[in-house]
């Protein structure tokens, strides 16, 4: 057996047990309770990004896609909060850094043959300083699988973690059964 496909197997072993694909009710077993305040002083993001790492280049994972999947995915659970600009916050004078909000997001895979390890990580919060992240909510996805199927299990983890965090957002604002909350 190569060593790449040893090395591979044992992190899956050491991230994910004995399992063989991601488990999305991991997420579920741990909801998320961010400081309310300091989600409800957000009024706009600035800020949704996702960088890769690892072998994520090598299996097909570009950054700029998935982070344009991301974006997409905010575009469609954050009805009513603007999207404005990248990489930090452009404010206008008349707010306060801690009024922009960031997500960020991390994909790290291992293996780039049969079996890849993957890690999907995204924090989010307010800015406390033009450049000084306040991540208040995060939240991960550990999982693998063959090569193929890798990168869509990454997208789709992408987006149910923007579904959450979405959730959180406006729960924090007191708003119930918006399209966010209602999933």
């Amino acid at each position: 057996m190569a060593l790449a496909h040893k090395l591979t197997l044992t992190l899956c072993a050491l991230f994910v047990g004995t399992s063989p694909t991601a488990t999305w009710a991991e997420a579920e077993k741990h909801p998320e309770r961010a400081p309310i305040a300091e989600l409800q002083e957000i009024k706009k993001f600035v800020s949704v990004e996702v960088q890769t790492q690892g072998t994520a280049e090598k299996i097909g994972l570009k950054s700029a896609e998935l982070t344009d999947l991301t974006r997409l995915a905010f575009l469609n659970n954050f009805p009513g909060v603007a999207l404005e600009g990248s990489g930090g916050p452009l404010l206008d004078g008349v707010e306060r850094p801690n009024q922009a909000g960031f997500i960020n997001c991390e994909v790290w895979t291992v293996g780039e043959e049969y079996i890849v390890a993957y890690h999907v990580d995204c924090s989010a919060g307010p800015y406390v300083a033009p450049k000084t992240l306040n991540a208040v909510w995060g939240h991960a996805l550990l999982g693998y699988g063959p090569k193929d199927q890798v990168p869509d299990s990454i997208r789709k983890g992408l987006r149910n973690l923007i579904e959450k965090f979405a959730v959180v957002f406006f729960r924090s604002r007191g708003v119930v059964g918006s399209a966010a909350t209602a999933k």
